[in-house]
């Protein structure tokens, strides 16, 4: 008889490059989640992070290329060139061996930031191979929410007198800008964490020091004698790469109809991909169900929230994956 938990990690061969996965879980038929984290950013090396989660879901962490581990063995000239067209296929492909490896019809792809939009291409490209989708940190439309997000953070500076954060926002006036560095500026201060995530930050970052060592040694999570590369590192060189694309994202642009239930998980307090454009979204598109889901003191990082993220999935999510569309 099959073992029913599951708890290994893999090189898979993506289109002729090794991309590392790793599938955890306490029972191979709970819904499986493909976490599709921003461009750059692999969590695989932090697993542990999300052990809480892996009771009642089958949780899959993908390195994406030029991220984590699959960056770690293959470098850029091997991976070759990052696209959204280019992640988008991969991340199909890899949701069609994870579906084969757990012997599962459908998984559903947890995006984070960047991700949410290579998986809503994802979810278009392939409805019949995902059972929903969960969204936190949504980017519908990247330059409406980036001018919202500047006017909110000039109100959060002056409410707090802070004359610092008001002369820098000043300082390079509202977006769209012209580069990486001017985004990074103004982003220290949309992507601030709030308390709860400075809190989840804290417990994260020794995982983070342990994943550059290669610690603990035998961890089926960690590739071994692969180098883990710095993650800012990394999610700076592969949003660089993809800029034009990111900043000229529109959601509306894809189509609005959907075959599968959507659920987007904001942080009450992001101000970064603002929340309100995100709650505006979900009453436009047509799908069997969409969804705002609110996580009180959450913001762009909302995910790191485990408790509160964990409840919604539990409450909102699993019983929606367990039934059929």
């Amino acid at each position: 008889m099959q073992a029913l938990a599951i708890d290994t990690g893999f090189f898979a061969d993506v289109y002729g490059v090794p991309q590392w996965l790793t599938i955890r879980g306490a029972d191979r038929r709970n819904p499986a989640l493909l976490i599709v984290g921003g461009p750059g950013f692999g969590y695989a090396a932090l697993a542990p992070f999300f052990s809480t989660w892996e009771r009642d879901f089958t949780l899959v962490h993908w390195d994406q290329p030029g991220a984590g581990f699959t960056f770690g063995k293959n470098g850029d000239a091997a991976t070759g060139p990052l696209s959204i067209e280019r992640l988008v296929r991969d991340g199909v492909r890899v949701a069609e061996l994870v579906c084969a490896e757990l012997g599962a019809e459908r998984i559903a792809p947890l995006c984070v930031s960047g991700g949410t939009i290579v998986g809503l291409h994802m979810l278009l490209r392939r409805p019949d191979l995902f059972s929903g989708y969960i969204g936190t940190g949504q980017f519908v439309d990247w330059a409406r929410q980036d001018a919202l997000s500047y006017a909110l953070l000039l109100e959060r500076a002056r409410a707090r007198g802070d004359a610092v954060m008001l002369a820098e926002l000043a300082e390079i006036g509202a977006p769209p800008y012209v580069d990486t560095p001017t985004d990074a500026r103004k982003s220290k201060y949309a992507g601030a964490p709030t308390a709860g995530e400075a809190a989840a930050f804290a417990e994260l970052m020794p995982l983070v020091a342990a994943a550059m060592q290669g610690v603990p040694a035998g961890a089926a999570y960690l590739a071994h004698a692969v180098a883990w590369p710095d993650p800012l590192t990394r999610a700076t060189t592969a949003y660089d790469a993809l800029r034009p694309e990111l900043v000229g994202f529109d959601a509306r642009r894809l189509g609005r109809r959907f075959a599968v239930p959507l659920f987007f998980f904001q942080g009450t307090d992001d101000v970064f991909s603002v929340t309100t454009e995100v709650e505006r979204y979900a009453t436009e598109i047509e799908a069997p169900r969409a969804e705002l889901v609110p996580i009180e003191g959450g913001g762009h990082s909302a995910v790191l929230l485990r408790a509160a993220f964990l409840a919604q999935l539990l409450a909102r999510v699993r019983p929606t994956l367990l039934s059929p569309v």
